[in-house]
């Protein structure tokens, strides 16, 4: 007890003269940063791009093939982030592109010599989903002036409708008192807000355009005056996905900004019984799981694995959604707009309305564009595929949809005791199933833990104290 007393005491001591230090606790707790080249990615995903950077050669920089990227030369100042054991850019201290040109090596032979150029990438906000597109060269500097232009109309559009607001409460106020004298007059129509821009953009930027096929290759920056800039040295890996199907977006009628994921063929569609769910089909692709991961960070740590990884692609616009009853019979449904309407009062929620055009909102876009899909009883159950315009059954396309009835203790004390449960009702009663399997697995890992907490919490207690 006296050796832990002194221990402690020494250690208050020490972090005291720490903090009082100049050079103590707190400085030494600031990055030590260093000036360095490095590439800075926005390498395409999905339906967007993922921004990460290539700090030190000669690592690997992971780029989907046939879609182009943008990889970009710069000196920035860099340094090493312990809790998540890679290195971070201080961008806004130092953000210098460097001049040159990029070579592709594949063999050892340059097959490709590649100049800088503007980009930029307008991202679109379409319901709950975001589509991003990337524009270079000219098509980029047009594109960004039109965003410009269009920022400006906005503004100039928030402004006039600042001001007919403040007339129209002032003319507001004084029918209102005419009317509480007695006179027989009516409020003007009040002004309209004008349409948000849906749009926004990361700016018109410089660097280097990459689309390439499936291979291996070694990319470098050679300066204007034909040397190679040093550190510019990186190994380029290019993958494709191995198989396309159909995937799911799946929007509950109770949560719409927060839907589930069907990627992989072989899952199941779970829903609440006697409600509707709306289905969005995309695009699925599956790909090499530790190459998507180090495409979004060349700095993951990621060990060797032969795993796959389905991700959503673009949204699917065209065709019908067929389902397959236990009977037999079939029925289709065509890919409808939707409007979200939020409840009033304090309890948050929506309600998924048809989208009907509004004279007043020439510009408005529908919330959802999705396949209905009604739920029925607990219990039930049926099928669904997609079908093409010519009538064809897209390929990877098929699903279960299931209406559970099962309903564990868990399951049943979760929905009890936390009332979100309610609305995610089959997902709480999965969970709480396969957590009585595991507890039943892992009962006896779990009383041979307590033994020995117990016996080790006896060795440290006082012999004139029992447990």
């Amino acid at each position: 007890m006296r050796s832990r007393l002194l221990r402690g005491i020494l250690l208050a001591l020490t972090l005291s003269l720490c903090l009082a230090t100049p050079g103590g606790l707190a400085q030494a707790q600031v990055p030590e940063r260093q000036r360095a080249f490095v590439y800075g990615i926005n390498a395409a995903i999905a339906r967007t791009f993922t921004g990460s950077f290539s700090p030190l050669s000669p690592s690997t920089i992971y780029l989907l093939a046939d879609q182009p990227s943008i990889i970009s030369p710069r000196i920035t100042e860099i340094y090493f982030w312990p809790i998540t054991n890679e290195y971070k850019a201080s961008w806004e201290i130092l953000n210098e592109p460097v001049a040159g040109t990029m070579e592709i090596l594949q063999g050892g032979r340059v097959i490709q010599e590649i100049a800088p150029t503007s980009y930029t990438i307008h991202y679109q906000r379409n319901g709950n989903e975001t589509v991003a597109t990337l524009y270079i060269g000219a098509e980029a500097d047009a594109a960004q002036e039109r965003f410009a232009a269009s920022q400006r109309a906005f503004q100039r559009a928030s402004q006039d409708y600042y001001r007919e607001q403040q007339a129209w409460l002032a003319a507001a106020t004084e029918v209102n008192q005419r009317i509480q004298a007695g006179e027989r007059v009516t409020i003007p129509p009040e002004p309209k807000m004008p349409e948000p821009l849906n749009v926004t953009s990361n700016g018109l930027n410089n660097g280097v355009p990459v689309q390439l096929p499936v291979g291996s290759y070694t990319l470098r920056l050679r300066a204007p005056d034909g040397s190679l800039v040093p550190g510019s040295t990186r190994n380029l890996t290019i993958f494709a996905p191995r198989r396309s199907a159909v995937g799911y977006m799946v929007v509950p009628e109770t949560r719409w900004t927060t839907p589930d994921q069907i990627e992989d063929p072989a899952a199941i569609i779970l829903g609440k019984p006697n409600t509707q769910l709306y289905l969005i089909p995309h695009e699925a692709r599956e790909y090499p799981a530790q190459a998507y991961t180090l495409l979004q960070n060349p700095q993951q740590q990621v060990g060797e694995t032969t795993e796959w990884k389905w991700v959503l692609g673009s949204p699917i616009q065209q065709g019908e959604l067929e389902i397959v009853r236990s009977t037999g019979e079939t029925e289709r449904r065509s890919l409808t707009p939707y409007r979200v309407q939020q409840t009033d009062g304090a309890t948050l929620g929506y309600n998924i309305l048809p989208f009907e055009p509004n004279p007043d909102r020439p510009n408005a876009a529908p919330d959802l564009v999705a396949f209905p899909l009604p739920i029925g009883t607990a219990g039930s159950s049926f099928a669904l595929r997609m079908v093409s315009e010519q009538g064809q059954i897209l390929p990877g396309s098929a699903r279960d949809v299931h209406a559970p009835t099962g309903s564990s203790l868990i399951g049943l004390a979760l929905v009890t005791l936390f009332p979100p449960c309610v609305d995610f009702r089959e997902l709480c009663v999965s969970v709480g199933t396969i957590t009585e399997l595991a507890l039943v697995t892992l009962l006896p890992l779990l009383a041979g833990a307590i033994i020995i907490i117990r016996r080790r919490l006896r060795m440290r207690l006082p012999r004139n104290i029992s447990a």
